[in-house]
């Protein structure tokens, strides 16, 4: 072994206090700094990965005349869109007339899967599956609810089967608002679909295969749903005008069935009319019974254009489009990891600042107190780039050390323990990957501050020729401060406080770590 490289390992077992600490230094600063960067990305990247797991749908479509069949194959001429239409109503039931959202549920559905908490989903006419925040409200499986009448459902009690959580409700406080109740939706249910005493589907999900590949929160994924979105709008147009002429040929169906009848009798009165003109020689041309079968039909007549009127104004199909930020708590979650993200740039940088000023005062005391064997090697005729390898490598070995260890545990510590303080949410599929980038600035800031400590104090104690290094370093010597010329506050100071502030100005870099990694404000260096 090379005599400096024994002198690198002699002089890290006899610092190997100094050593440890400068790492330990360097690792509390990257691991707040990678960790608390990392838990923003982490909370996103946790609900997007769940959310796709449950194949959260992309865009939400209602519709005024609701959906068939031709509505799910106008949303499949979008590329990579895939549609499911749903019954969905508000009911209310319950102990306590709990405002529900209603859903009907399909065998093999692939759009906003439930995910069970326990039992399992409803497989008979009368089984219900309850949001699982509904047990804390003390239903448990096997019990009954039951639905207050005018419910749109067929049968009003039911047998409570299963408790799951859904994609669409990730915030347990929030289920949404409704037109029942006091507005305000406790749970969210499902009952098999041919239990909804609805006519034709009243919800539209929409997925996209190409749009599971982005983070649910970043630009990207919001710039292709637009895109998407606009797609879907231009198609549905269309079949906006198509659906709307359906509902009102069926509309008028009974209606043309009436107006038939009523045309027959208005023949029929046209002819009494003209027989009893004839048999009058015209002298009379109606009748106390013909005038009240006329007042009738003009009845029957008004009625029947109201009917038609009705029937073209509840035929106007028009559509209400929403998207994932629209649900409830996925705004609020997306603001509270922004939040932390806006966090990350601020508190950490400061932490590791002052780790940084910390580490290269130490470094610089360090190779200060190394005067007289940087001399000693300069007399034995090692150059310059030899000596300072030394105490590169000391300070490169352990801005390495701190910073790889920092960051490890920063990234795998801080996310996961913020994501579990999330607990109001539906419980996520914890996602956190390690971040390179942060991982990189931290790696880049510790060097800084320790092989820059180094490099800037070695090359000028290397500037010194043997004979200067091998005696004691002078004193910086004494010079006047500002205070000392305000000769009425100067003359008040007792000895010690002036050798305080003499100090704090003779020894900036400590006076400037003091100042900022005190608690204590400034104090004595």
């Amino acid at each position: 072994m090379k005599p400096m490289t024994k002198n690198l390992w002699r002089e890290i077992r006899a610092s190997r206090g100094r050593f440890i600490a400068i790492i330990l230094i360097i690792l509390l600063g990257c691991l707040t700094f990678v960790g608390v960067r990392a838990a923003g990305p982490g909370l996103n990247e946790s609900l997007t990965t769940t959310v796709q797991d449950l194949h959260l749908s992309d865009v939400q479509l209602m519709s005024t005349t609701g959906f068939t069949h031709e509505d799910v194959t106008t949303a499949a001429k979008v590329s990579g869109a895939r549609a499911e239409a749903v019954k969905f109503t508000y009911a209310t039931g319950g102990k306590n007339a709990n405002v529900v959202a209603l859903y009907g549920y399909q065998a093999g559905q692939q759009i906003n899967r439930l995910r069970l908490v326990s039992g399992h989903l409803p497989q008979a006419a009368n089984q219900i599956v309850l949001d699982a925040q509904a047990k804390s409200a003390g239903y448990r499986l096997g019990q009954t609810f039951s639905f207050d009448r005018g419910a749109q459902v067929k049968r009003r009690r039911f047998t409570i089967v299963g408790f799951a959580n859904s994609p669409l409700y990730i915030d347990n406080s929030l289920r949404g608002a409704a037109n029942v109740g006091d507005g305000t939706v406790d749970w969210f249910t499902a009952v098999p679909a041919s239990q909804l005493d609805v006519p034709v589907a009243t919800l539209l999900n929409i997925r996209f295969a190409s749009l599971q590949g982005h983070n649910t929160f970043a630009k990207a994924y919001d710039t292709a749903r637009n895109r998407k979105l606009r797609a879907l709008k231009r198609v549905f147009a269309t079949r906006a005008k198509a659906r709307s002429r359906e509902v009102y040929d069926s509309a008028v169906k009974p209606i043309a069935a009436q107006a038939a009848k009523l045309a027959a009798a208005q023949r029929q009165l046209a002819t009494a009319k003209a027989q009893v003109a004839a048999a009058s020689h015209g002298t009379v041309t109606t009748t106390p019974a013909i005038e009240a079968q006329a007042a009738q039909l003009k009845s029957a007549t008004a009625k029947l254009t109201a009917a038609r009127q009705q029937a073209k104004a509840a035929s106007v199909t028009t559509y209400t489009w929403q998207d994932r930020s629209d649900l409830p708590g996925f705004a609020a979650y997306g603001d509270s990891s922004k939040r932390i993200a806006a966090i990350a740039n601020v508190f950490p940088v400061f932490f590791f600042l002052i780790a940084a000023l910390i580490t290269f005062t130490t470094i610089t005391r360090m190779v200060e107190e190394a005067r007289g064997q940087i001399g000693t090697f300069k007399a034995l005729g090692y150059g310059k780039w030899a000596i300072a390898r030394n105490y590169l490598i000391y300070a490169c070995s352990a801005a390495i050390i701190g910073s790889g260890l920092g960051s490890v545990l920063g990234n795998l510590t801080l996310p996961r323990f913020i994501l579990m303080m999330y607990d109001q949410y539906l419980p996520l599929t914890t996602t956190v990957r390690f971040q390179w980038g942060a991982f990189s600035l931290a790696l880049v800031a510790s060097l800084l501050a320790t092989v820059g400590a180094a490099v800037i104090v070695v090359r000028r104690e290397l500037q010194e020729g043997p004979a200067a290094l091998l005696l004691p370093k002078p004193p910086k010597s004494a010079k006047r401060i500002l205070l000392e010329r305000i000769t009425p506050l100067w003359s008040r100071l007792n000895f010690n406080q002036k050798v305080s502030y003499r100090n704090l100005f003779r020894y900036k870099s400590r006076m400037i770590m003091s100042i900022v990694a005190s608690p204590a404000g400034v104090r004595c260096c």
